[in-house]
């Protein structure tokens, strides 16, 4: 007669879960519309290594877990290495991952968005009320951080801020577009 199987422990259920979930979110964003965005721009030009996919991979995952430096996202990745084997994927180095982020082209990245915002557009459910005209609501908020980090983020004598502007698509409950400028920008 087999023994039963031990349970896992509540720790490893999370994380199965977590990976499980990841690699859902995967299936969602189409790689070929990835893969003709790194063309474009060339993203993957005089890569040995770490590719335009990879590094959106690792983008993602700081994303979903909440890594807040090259450092987290690194031992975050490495702790799981044996779980990326399946996306073709082996961890990446602090400074490999700081090279991208400088020196990759961010709209490979700006084209994936849109092309997954418009795929969410077609998803949204349809409101009962119709307007001749599209609803749009324009918002901005002010974001406070510190000025001896960031020194560029002037908003006061001792205060730094940036304001976030907003204008929501009321037809898809989506943001249309969205863009940062620095805390002295007025709303109008």
């Amino acid at each position: 007669m087999k023994s039963p199987k031990p349970k896992p422990c509540k720790k490893e259920q999370t994380m199965d879960k977590v990976y499980n979930i990841f690699a859902e979110l995967l299936k969602l964003c189409p790689r070929y519309q990835f893969e003709k965005a790194t063309e474009r721009y060339k993203g993957d030009r005089y890569v040995k290594t770490f590719t335009a996919w990879q590094h959106y991979i690792t983008m993602l995952y700081s994303q979903i877990t909440q890594k807040d430096s090259l450092r987290d996202i690194e031992t975050g990745l490495g702790t799981q290495s044996s779980r990326w084997y399946h996306l073709g994927f082996k961890g990446v180095c602090r400074s490999t991952l700081s090279d991208a982020n400088t020196k990759r082209d961010y709209r490979i990245f700006e084209d994936m968005f849109y092309h997954l915002l418009a795929r969410c557009r077609d998803l949204t459910p349809k409101h009962r009320f119709r307007f001749r005209n599209p609803l749009y609501t324009i918002d901005a908020t002010t974001i406070d951080l510190c000025l001896s980090v960031f020194p560029w983020a002037k908003f006061r004598k001792a205060k730094g801020a940036i304001k976030m502007h907003c204008l929501y698509d009321h037809s898809g409950a989506l943001p249309s577009f969205q863009t940062g400028t620095d805390g002295m920008r007025s709303q109008r």
